[in-house]
C-alpha cells in the first residue's frame, strides 16, 4: 500500500507544481528571440550564404559547358580568283550553319574565387549581424512587460494585505455595533473601503492578465495568473560591465566586408588562363573550301588579361575608402549616443536609490502611525474615517517604496541592456 499511497500523493502535488511555475527574465530573452520571426530569416540567410559558397566552389572546380548554334546568310562569300580549264573550283554557299559544344576549364584565375568566397562570407556576416541588432531591441520590450508585471504583483500583494486588515476591522466594528460601543457609520465607512479595495484588486488582476498575454505573445511562453516572474541576481549587477552591443559587431563586420571587396577589386587586374575545347558540325567546317556539312574539333589554351580594369581601379578604391570612413562616422555617433544613454541611466539609478533611503523611513513612520491609530480605534478615541486615512497613507507609503525598488531594478536591467549584457 505504501507505493500506491506515494503515487497518489505525487498525483496530488502535480497540479500544485504546475501552479507554482517560475519564469526568469533570461528565459524570456531566449524564448523571445526563438519566437521572433527574424530567427527564421536568420536561418534563411545562413542557408542562402552556404548555397552561394557551394556555387562558387562548383564553378571553380567543374568545367564550363555550353551548346551554341548559328545559322546565317551573307551577301558575298570568299572565292578563289583563278580559273583552270577542266578543273571545277568549289564555291561556298551563302547560307552557312554551325552547331558546337564548347568546354572550358579555368586553370588559373588569380585567386578570384577565393576572394569571391570571402566577400560572400563577409556579406552574410553583415546581414546576420543586422538581424542581431534588430533582435536586441526585443529585450527592451520584454523588460517593460516583465517589470510592469512585477510591479502589478507587488501592488496586488500590498492591496490584499490592506483588504485583510480592513475585513478584520469590519468584523471588530460590527461586534462593537452589537454591543453599542461603535456607531453604525463607522462600519459603513470600513465596508466602503473594503469594496474600494476589492475593486482595485479586480483592476489589478485585469491589468496583469493583459500584461501577461502581451509578454506571452512576445516570448511564446505560457504565462498564467499563478506564474511567478523572477529576475536573476546577476541581472542587477551594473558595475564594470564591458560594452557588448551588437551594433559594434555590425560596424566591424561592415569594415571586414569592405576589406574583402577591396581585395576582389584589385584582383580584376590578374590574368586568367583557361583550357578550352570545341567540337561540332557545320557548313563550312574548319576547311572553308569544303562546302559540305562536316564535323570538326579544336582545343587549346586561352589567356585573357583585362587591362582596362585599371581605368576605374583608383576610383573604386576611393569609393571603398569613403564607405569605410562613413562607417567610422556612424560608429562615433552611435558611441556618443550610447554614452549619453548610459549616463542618463546611471543618473536614474542614483536618483531612485536616494528616494529609497527616504522611502524606508517614511514607511516605518507610517506603519507606526497606523498601529497607533489601530489602538485608538479599538479604544473608541479615533473614528473609522480617520483610521482608514492612516491605513491608506501606510499602504501608499509601502507601495511607493516597492514601486521605487522595482523601478531601481528596471533601471539596472535597462543599464545592462544598453551595454549589451
Amino acid at each position: 500500500m505504501k507505493p500506491l499511497s506515494m503515487f497518489l500523493f505525487g498525483l496530488l502535488l502535480m497540479p500544485l507544481a504546475r501552479a507554482q511555475s517560475v519564469i526568469t527574465l533570461e528565459q524570456c530573452y531566449s524564448s523571445g528571440i526563438a519566437n521572433d520571426p527574424l530567427t527564421r530569416q536568420r536561418e534563411i540567410l545562413q542557408q542562402a550564404g552556404e548555397l552561394a559558397l557551394a556555387n562558387l566552389d562548383k564553378n571553380r572546380r567543374l568545367p564550363q559547358l555550353g551548346v551554341n548554334g548559328q545559322a546565317s546568310w551573307q551577301s558575298e562569300v570568299t572565292k578563289l580568283p583563278i580559273e583552270l580549264p577542266g578543273v571545277p573550283i568549289p564555291q561556298l554557299s551563302k547560307d552557312q550553319y554551325k552547331l558546337t559544344a564548347d568546354l572550358s576549364y579555368t586553370l588559373y584565375d588569380g585567386q578570384q574565387t577565393v576572394f569571391q568566397k570571402q566577400v560572400q562570407q563577409a556579406s552574410t556576416a553583415v546581414s546576420l549581424q543586422q538581424i542581431a541588432v534588430e533582435q536586441n531591441r526585443l529585450k527592451e520590450q520584454i523588460n517593460a512587460y516583465f517589470l510592469n508585471i512585477l510591479l502589478t504583483d507587488e501592488n496586488t500583494r500590498l492591496t490584499r494585505i490592506r483588504l485583510e486588515e480592513l475585513q478584520n476591522r469590519v468584523a471588530k466594528a460590527e461586534a462593537g455595533v452589537r454591543y453599542g460601543t461603535v456607531a453604525t457609520i463607522g462600519v459603513d465607512v470600513l465596508r466602503t473601503e473594503v469594496l474600494t479595495t476589492e475593486q482595485q484588486l479586480s483592476q489589478l488582476a485585469s491589468t496583469r492578465r493583459g500584461l501577461r498575454d502581451q509578454l506571452g505573445i512576445l516570448t511564446g511562453l505560457v504565462i498564467t495568473d499563478s506564474t511567478r516572474l523572477i529576475i536573476e541576481e546577476g541581472k542587477t549587477v551594473v558595475a564594470n560591465l564591458p560594452l557588448n552591443r551588437p551594433e559594434q559587431k555590425l560596424f566591424d563586420a561592415q569594415r571586414t566586408l569592405l576589406d574583402e571587396q577591396l581585395r576582389l577589386t584589385a584582383n580584376r587586374l590578374q590574368p586568367r588562363l583557361r583550357a578550352f575545347a570545341q567540337g561540332g558540325a557545320g557548313r563550312p567546317a574548319l576547311n572553308f573550301l569544303n562546302n559540305d556539312f562536316r564535323g570538326f574539333f579544336i582545343g587549346g589554351l586561352r589567356l585573357s588579361w583585362d587591362l582596362s580594369a585599371a581605368y576605374t581601379l583608383r576610383n573604386d578604391r576611393t569609393v571603398l575608402a569613403l564607405s569605410r570612413e562613413q562607417i567610422t562616422v556612424q560608429q562615433k555617433v552611435f558611441d556618443r549616443n550610447l554614452a549619453l544613454q548610459l549616463r542618463q541611466q546611471q543618473t536614474e539609478i542614483d536618483r531612485i536609490s536616494a528616494l529609497l533611503e527616504k522611502d524606508r523611513e517614511i514607511s516605518a513612520l507610517r506603519s507606526k502611525v497606523r498601529q497607533t491609530a489601530s489602538v485608538q480605534l479599538d479604544n473608541g478615541t479615533l473614528s473609522a474615517r480617520d483610521y482608514t486615512t492612516e491605513l491608506n497613507a501606510e499602504s501608499q507609503a509601502l507601495l511607493n517604496q516597492k514601486t521605487h525598488e522595482l523601478q531601481l531594478l528596471l533601471a539596472k536591467v535597462q543599464y545592462r541592456t544598453l551595454t549589451g549584457n
